[in-house]
C-alpha cells in the first residue's frame, strides 16, 4: 500500500486543493501539505484514523455534525459520492468533497476526501475543471491499461498512460480510431461476444481474450468492460488485463508438478516437525516394492534435529544422505527452503553405481601395475623412437650423399614399396631418359619404365625376395649396370627394393673401339712378321746366284743385301717387342691371335 500512497502522493502533492485518503476503514493512508493548511495541522502531523481527525475538529470548535452524518451514511453505503460544509469559529467555511476508491473490478478499496474554502468553489465551471484534472491523474497513475471508446462506432475516446506503454501506442495514434483499425483482435468472434455481453448485462468481467500489441505480439487478455454515460452517449469503459506471463507461469507450475509426480525417484517433503506433507507416487511404490509395507517414513534420513532446526530458523542450505533400506543404497539431496519452512527430499538409487565403485576399488591394485608397466613400456618405446630418429637422421645423411654422388655420375637411384610402386626417384641421367627428379612416385615402375629391358624389372622382383643382383640391361637405346636390393625394416621384414643404375653406354663403346683397334694391331703385327719372312727368301736366293753367277758384282750386291737384312733385323726385333705387348694385351684384354713367322 505504500507504494500506492507514493503514486498518489506524487500526484497531488501539489494541488492547493487539500487532499486525505483513507481505506475502507477510515484508517488514513496518507494527505497532502494543502490539507495541513486549511486544518491548521502542524506539517510533521499524523493522524492514524479518520475518527482522531474528526475528535481534533470537535476540540477546534468545528462543527462536526455534518462530516459524523456523513461517515454514519458512507457505513452504511460505502459507494457513496457527495459533499458538505464545514464551519470554523472565525466564520469561514470549508466545502468538503468525499467520493470512493475503486479498483478494475469495482470493489471500493479506499477513499478521497478533497476540501476548499467556500470562496473558492463560487465558480462551476473551475470547480468541473479542477474534478476533471483530479480525475485525469488518477486515470493516468492506475497501473493498467484502461480505455473508453464510443460504445456504438468502437472509436477510442480517452486512454490512460498505461495502455499507451502496454501497447506500444501513443494517445495521438488510438484516439478516434476502433480496435478493429488497429488490428487489436485475434479473432473478431470474441469480440462480438463481448459487445452481446455489455448490451445483455451492461458488463463483462475477466473474459479470457487474444489481442495483438503494436508489434503484433500475441498476449493473453482477461478482459473487463462495462457501460457508462457520457454527456448522455453510451461509451465502454475498458480494461485489458494481461495475463500472459501468468499463464505461461501456470504453464511451468504445471510443468514442474508433473516433474514431481512422474518422477520414477521418491521425492517428499517434510515440516519443521518431521512430518511427511507431501510425496509422489513413486515414494510410496519404491517402499512397497522393497518392503512390502507402506512405511515412506523409512525414508527418513538420519540426522534429522540438524534438518528440522534448519527449517524452524528458515535457514535455506542444502544435505547429502545415504540411506540404506533393504538391500538397496539411496542417496537423498535434501533441500530447505527458507520461503515455505519445509524441505524436500529427492532420492536417487545408488545401489549398481557402488557395487561398481567397490570393483573399481577391488582392481585397484591391477591398474596400478598395468599403470607401471604403461610407463616402463613408454619408456622404452621412447628409446626406441629416439633410435628410429636417429638412424633417420643417418639415413637421411646417407640419402643426401648418395643424391650428391648419383647427381655428379651418370646414373640414378630409384627405391619402391612391396608393391614396386616408386617412393624415389633421383639422379643425373634422369635428363637422358627424358625424365624429371620424383618422376612417378607412386606409380609402379612397370608403368614409368615401359620400354625398359625386362631383365632390369626382374632384379627387383627378384630383390623383393631377398636376393642382390647386379644385371646390365639396356633401356632407350641406353646400356645400364643395375645394382639391385632389398629395403629390410628393424624386422628384417622386406618392405621395398632400391636400385642403382649406371649408364654404361659411351663406356660400352670405347671398350668395343678399343677391341676393334686391338685386333687390328695384331694382325698388322701377324702380317709384318710375314713379310719380313717373304723378304728374307728372295735376299737369299738372289746371294746365291750372284755368286755363281755374277762374281764381279757379288760384292755391291752383298752390301745391298746386307743392308736389307739390317733393315730387317731391327723389325724383328721391333716384332719381339711388339708381340710381347701383343701377349699382354691377350692376358689383360682376351686378344686371341696366333703369330706365323
Amino acid at each position: 500500500m505504500s507504494e500506492q500512497n507514493d503514486i498518489f502522493i506524487f500526484g497531488y502533492e501539489s494541488f492547493t486543493e487539500g487532499v486525505l485518503i483513507t481505506d475502507n476503514n477510515l484508517s488514513v493512508l496518507s494527505c497532502n501539505k494543502a490539507w495541513k493548511q486549511y486544518f491548521n495541522i502542524s506539517v510533521d502531523w499524523t493522524c492514524p484514523h479518520f475518527n482522531e481527525f474528526i475528535q481534533s475538529l470537535s476540540e477546534s470548535r468545528v462543527e462536526t455534525e455534518p462530516l459524523l452524518s456523513t461517515l454514519t451514511r458512507i457505513r452504511s453505503e460505502p459507494s457513496w459520492t457527495g459533499s458538505m460544509d464545514l464551519r470554523f469559529p472565525d466564520g469561514h467555511v470549508v466545502n468538503l468533497d468525499s467520493r470512493p476508491i475503486t479498483n478494475t473490478n469495482h470493489e471500493c478499496i479506499g477513499r478521497i476526501w478533497i476540501c476548499k474554502g467556500i470562496s473558492e468553489l463560487v465558480s462551476t465551471i473551475d470547480r468541473s475543471e479542477q474534478s476533471e484534472r483530479l480525475f485525469k491523474t488518477i486515470f493516468d497513475l492506475i497501473p493498467e491499461g484502461i480505455a473508453i471508446s464510443d460504445l456504438t462506432t468502437g472509436t477510442f475516446y480517452e486512454v490512460n498512460a498505461h495502455f499507451n506503454k502496454w501497447w506500444g501506442y501513443t494517445r495521438e495514434e488510438v484516439i478516434g480510431k476502433s480496435a478493429i483499425d488497429l488490428d487489436f483482435w485475434v479473432d473478431i468472434n470474441q469480440r462480438i461476444k463481448i459487445m452481446n455481453l455489455l448490451k445483455r448485462e451492461g458488463s463483462c468481467y475477466l473474459v479470457p481474450v487474444k489481442m495483438k500489441r503494436k508489434d503484433k505480439a500475441v498476449r493473453d487478455i482477461l478482459f473487463s468492460a462495462r457501460i457508462i454515460s457520457i454527456d448522455n452517449s453510451p461509451y465502454m469503459l475498458s480494461i485489458p488485463f494481461d495475463v500472459t506471463q501468468l499463464m505461461q507461469y501456470e504453464e511451468k507450475l504445471k510443468s514442474l508438478a508433473s516433474f514431481i509426480e512422474l518422477n520414477p525417484n521418491p521425492i517428499f517433503e517434510i515440516n519443521e516437525s518431521g512430518t511427511i506433507t507431501l510425496c509422489n507416487d513413486s515414494t510410496v511404490k519404491v517402499i512397497q516394492d522393497l518392503t512390502g509395507t507402506d512405511d515412506i517414513y523409512r525414508f527418513i534420513p538420519d540426522d534429522l534435529n540438524e534438518i528440522l532446526d534448519a527449517i524452524h530458523n528458515s535457514i535455506e542450505t542444502t544435505y547429502y544422505r545415504e540411506i540404506n533400506i533393504e538391500d538397496r543404497i539411496f542417496i537423498e539431496y535434501i533441500y530447505v527452503t527458507n520461503q515455505y519452512h519445509t524441505a524436500r527430499i529427492y532420492l536417487t538409487d545408488i545401489t549398481d553405481r557402488k557395487k561398481a565403485e567397490r570393483e573399481l576399488l577391488k582392481k585397484n591394485d591391477d591398474i596400478a601395475a598395468a599403470y607401471e608397466e604403461i610407463i616402463s613400456t613408454e619408456e622404452e618405446l621412447r628409446q626406441n623412437y629416439e633410435k628410429l630418429v636417429e638412424q633417420e637422421h643417418v639415413l637421411f645423411e646417407n640419402e643426401k650423399k648418395l643424391k650428391i654422388i648419383v647427381d655428379h655420375i651418370p646414373g640414378l637411384v630409384i627405391t619402391t614399396d612391396a608393391d614396386l610402386n616408386v617412393k624415389s626417384i633421383f639422379g643425373a641421367v634422369l635428363a637422358k631418359m627424358g625424365l624429371s627428379p620424383n618422376t612417378g612416385i607412386g606409380h609402379n615402375i612397370k608403368d614409368i619404365f615401359q620400354s625398359i629391358d625386362a631383365s632390369l624389372l626382374d632384379a627387383h622382383i627378384k630383390a623383393l625376395q631377398g636376393e642382390v643382383s647386379t644385371i646390365e640391361g639396356y633401356y632407350h637405346d641406353r646400356t645400364f649396370l643395375l645394382y639391385a636390393s632389398p629395403i629390410r625394416d628393424a624386422k628384417e621384414k622386406i618392405t621395398g627394393t632400391i636400385g642403382i643404375a649406371i649408364d654404361v653406354t659411351e663406356q660400352k663403346t670405347l671398350e668395343t673401339e678399343r677391341r676393334n683397334l686391338l685386333i687390328q694391331l695384331e694382325k698388322n703385327l701377324v702380317e709384318l712378321a710375314y713379310l719380313n719372312d717373304k723378304i728374307r727368301n728372295p735376299l737369299a736366293i738372289i746371294a746365291s746366284l750372284v755368286d755363281m753367277h755374277a762374281p764381279e758384282i757379288e760384292e755391291p750386291v752383298n752390301r745391298c743385301v746386307k743392308d736389307i737384312d739390317d733393315i730387317i733385323n731391327n723389325l724383328d726385333k721391333r716384332w719381339v717387342e711388339s708381340e710381347k705387348t701383343i701377349r699382354f694385351l691377350q692376358k689383360h684384354y682376351g686378344i686371341s691371335v696366333e703369330f706365323k713367322k
